[in-house]
């Protein structure tokens, strides 16, 4: 059973909390949160749309000898009949979560005059509508508990970079559609914006080749603290989130320095 502390203030206890959901949990920071949270006991609802990488993230949990259980559950985030579905799976098997994080996401990257209306429908529709979607269903499901909401944000949403309206676009949607909610769903249920940046996950180091000696030097001069952040990095900041009572609609920069707000 769920156990939570001051019914009416969306505070939440994680040494209690037991059941979070975590889409796009099968890549990057959405599984470094997913193995993280499952060793500290955790129940985890993995939302995944690649079968095999989401066997490879609930092996390595098996092998790390965690306590918290990984249920993967199939489910296209922008699809509300799926997302629906999730939900009700993580009541049944668990008796419902108290924790969303909305990690799932999507780039295909074109300079402005070359993207399709495809790559940007794909692209907004699986950050913006995504997140919007997940989140009502989320809501829907805490029947009155109090419960938290972390949206992954990206500091290109607020500044903008090359080759990435979609993207972007997708991002500035996601902070501003943050604020929205935690000031339609306090004091009952927090909503926050995690936005990392410099983070070394797969995808980072692709793009901006940091498998070279120069191309990692270009990235390390851009950052004060002179280092690459971490996934631990990223997943002490969802901690620290998920134990702050009387924190909301607030943006959470894991950068290094970066980008500075």
């Amino acid at each position: 059973m769920l156990q939570t502390v001051n019914i009416n203030g969306g505070d939440l206890n994680m040494n209690e909390v037991k059941v979070m959901v975590v889409t796009g949990a099968t890549r990057g920071l959405g599984a470094a949160i997913t193995k993280s949270f499952a060793a500290k006991g955790h129940d985890i609802v993995m939302n995944y749309r690649n079968r095999k990488a989401a066997d490879r993230v609930c092996a390595e949990v098996l092998a790390a000898g965690s306590s918290g259980r990984v249920l993967p559950v199939e489910a296209d985030v922008r699809d509300r009949n799926a997302v629906r579905t999730m939900f009700e799976i993580a009541q049944s098997e668990f008796g419902g979560a108290s924790v969303l994080i909305n990690c799932a996401g999507l780039n295909l990257d074109a300079p402005f005059m070359e993207l399709t209306d495809e790559h940007w429908d794909a692209v907004v529709d699986t950050h913006l509508k995504g997140t919007f979607i997940c989140s009502q269903e989320f809501v829907r499901h805490t029947n009155g508990r109090p419960a938290n909401i972390i949206n992954l944000g990206a500091s290109c949403g607020i500044q903008g970079r090359l080759n990435g309206a979609n993207f972007c676009s997708a991002k500035g949607g996601v902070h501003a559609l943050t604020k929205c909610m935690a000031r339609e769903l306090a004091p009952r249920i927090r909503v926050n914006c995690l936005t990392p940046n410099a983070v070394d996950t797969e995808e980072v180091r692709e793009r901006y080749a940091l498998d070279t000696d120069e191309g990692m030097q270009r990235v390390l001069n851009t950052i004060p603290m002179g280092r690459l952040g971490e996934h631990k990095d990223v997943t002490h900041m969802v901690d620290c989130i998920l134990n702050a009572p009387f924190t909301t609609g607030s943006t959470f920069f894991v950068n290094g320095g970066e980008f500075m707000r």
